[in-house]
């Protein structure tokens, strides 16, 4: 498999999210998980204060490998979050029964307490 960077204008990505009724348009990094030229995964994020970014997207195509898809495909989009020097990820969900809440939390994003929206967050580590 191959991640592919690439940003919300990528063809792929635009016919990814739409086979899962979703249309893009904001300005986003986008994250394709390729495997034998097929596009299983997707993840993107966009700027959501002056330090962090959020999740914008996260769409899998497999259902056998789901948790390990939706995993590479977040621990690489931290990375470039940090390239770009945002301190923290989030992502927000409409409902507490989605099914990805699992997987953040595994991955040690927390809920934050907020009235108007399901709100996770991931703050990175400071070398300094």
């Amino acid at each position: 498999m191959e991640i592919v960077v690439t940003d919300e204008r990528d063809e792929r990505f635009i016919e990814f999210c739409d086979s899962f009724g979703c249309f893009i348009d904001d300005p986003q990094v986008v994250l394709l998980l390729v495997s034998f030229g097929k596009t299983v995964g997707c993840t993107s994020f966009k700027v959501y204060d002056g330090d962090s970014c959020e999740i914008t997207t996260l769409f899998l195509n497999s259902y056998d490998e789901r948790e390990k898809i939706a995993y590479k495909l977040i621990r690489q989009l931290e990375k470039i979050a940090a390239d770009y020097e945002f301190k923290s990820v989030v992502v927000t969900f409409e409902s507490r029964d989605d099914i990805l809440i699992e997987i953040f939390e595994k991955l040690d994003y927390s809920l934050v307490e907020n009235a108007d929206e399901i709100l996770y967050r991931k703050e990175f580590k400071s070398l300094i």
